[in-house]
């Protein structure tokens, strides 16, 4: 190599790795008032609301944690105020939470 390359890699280097440094000035992402209600109603017993709410802002809690909604509440909250950045699944209406598997996931009657 000649050395008008090697001193270009070296000028260019700094810049190609302060490219790759994250944006940290963005702000916390909030949920409008109806999400937040679908999120605290679907919040488990061992998190803290606090909890809860930070992990759900991640994109990662938000693909681990789909939203479960029924259509009772579709009937009082407005669905198209619901966030799209949350994965939302319609449950039939249980009774009790011993019809509730794991997670709180849905076992049908056999």
């Amino acid at each position: 190599m000649s050395t008008r390359n090697i001193f270009f890699v070296f000028l260019l280097s700094p810049l190609f790795t302060h490219a790759q440094e994250p944006v940290t000035t963005q702000k916390p992402e909030t949920a409008n008032a109806t999400t937040l209600a679908v999120l605290l109603a679907n919040r488990p017993e061992r998190f803290t609301e606090e909890q809860w709410l930070s992990m759900m802002r991640k994109p990662l809690g938000r693909s681990l944690y789909p939203l479960r909604i029924t259509q009772a509440m579709l009937d009082t909250l407005e669905a198209e105020k619901l966030d799209v950045r949350y994965q939302y699944v319609l449950v039939p209406e249980t009774n009790s939470k011993q019809e509730q598997g794991p997670r709180g996931s849905f076992r049908p009657h056999r």
